[in-house]
């Protein structure tokens, strides 16, 4: 058994923690937190120990690994801190608010040995995956194209540390973290980005409706479109390759695709893979893989830093009204 402690008692850290018991390869020997009530509900919870000072977690033998789940801004202040213990780290996204916070971060792990894990699930999701492995298995060519739609209400936004650039990074990374991730993922490493977006809420200190229209080095060109200011929310994926296409809804409905030379589209069904694994739980099962067998992750710290990128460069353009290179 892999004994963790969990940094930040938030739902996100929380879920986490629970599927790491229900993998059946972790235990939650400490939590800390800064608020004293949150801390002691999760604490009863998991029998864990509870650690107002994040500092006392350092030297422990009974802890074994690290896993971070307060809000992005602070994932830096507490790799820095945790890395000098020299054990695996897993973060929750994004990886932090900029890019300069993500190298501090990935520095300070190599100069530790330490194994730097970030938590960019939803390319796990059944859709998701299944329209890689199609794109990869090369019967509609590769993707060129890619536009991904995210909206919704977003009313969590009106207060806290969400309504904060500095201590979210806005939508973009406490949100759409996922969706840029999901566009590098199918179209490699980005090089320029051009973005347009309105405050239409009126809450927080940041644009929540958003154009983010990317660039990337192997021609093909992204377009993220997300908003916090849509009741008739919607998700939805478009996928140009050179040979033909792909359509999903994202977490749920249905995946097609057509080549030129079919009469007629291929259906996957989300329901098809209803007894996979859960995506959360694959991930720590590869965070835990990674530190039992030293197997390749499936996500590092440059993962994250990857898409942290695209929003540092869509803030500034947004700024500038300019393109931006990354």
């Amino acid at each position: 058994m892999i004994n963790l402690a969990v940094v930040g008692c938030g739902n996100m850290a929380s879920e986490l923690a629970k599927r790491s018991v229900d993998t059946g390869r972790a235990n939650i020997a400490a939590i800390h937190d800064p608020n004293p009530d949150n801390l002691k509900k999760r604490c009863e919870e998991f029998s864990a120990d509870p650690v107002t000072d994040i500092n006392n977690l350092l030297g422990r033998a009974d802890i074994d690994a690290y896993l971070i789940g307060s809000p992005g801004y602070y994932h830096h202040e507490n790799v820095l801190t945790l890395a000098k213990d020299g054990k695996p780290i897993y973060s929750e996204k994004p990886l932090s608010t900029t890019v300069p916070l993500c190298n501090d971060m990935i520095a300070i792990c190599k100069q530790y040995g330490v194994k730097l894990f970030v938590g960019q699930v939803l390319r796990l999701f059944p859709l998701f995956w299944k329209s890689k492995e199609i794109i990869d298995s090369g019967v509609i060519g590769s993707a060129k194209l890619c536009s991904v739609t995210r909206t919704s209400r977003g009313m969590h936004y009106q207060s806290g540390w969400r309504s904060s650039l500095k201590e979210s990074g806005g939508p973009l990374l406490e949100t759409h973290s996922h969706e840029l991730d999901y566009l590098i993922f199918l179209l490699g490493a980005p090089e320029s980005v051009y973005a347009q977006g309105l405050n239409l809420n009126g809450f927080g200190d940041y644009v929540e409706s958003m154009f983010v229209q990317i660039k990337f080095l192997g021609g093909g060109i992204g377009l993220m479109y997300g908003s916090n200011a849509s009741p008739v929310g919607d998700y939805r994926v478009y996928i140009q390759c050179d040979s033909g296409n792909i359509v999903h809804g994202g977490f749920g409905g249905e995946l097609k695709y057509q080549s030129f030379s079919d009469e007629k589209p291929t259906i996957v069904q989300k329901s098809e893979f209803e007894n996979d694994l859960n995506p959360y739980n694959r991930e720590l099962i590869s965070f835990f893989d990674w530190i039992e067998k030293d197997t390749p992750p499936l996500f590092t710290g440059e993962t994250g830093r990857a898409n942290v990128a695209i929003a540092d460069a869509a803030y500034k353009s947004i700024e500038t009204s300019s393109i931006v290179k990354i």
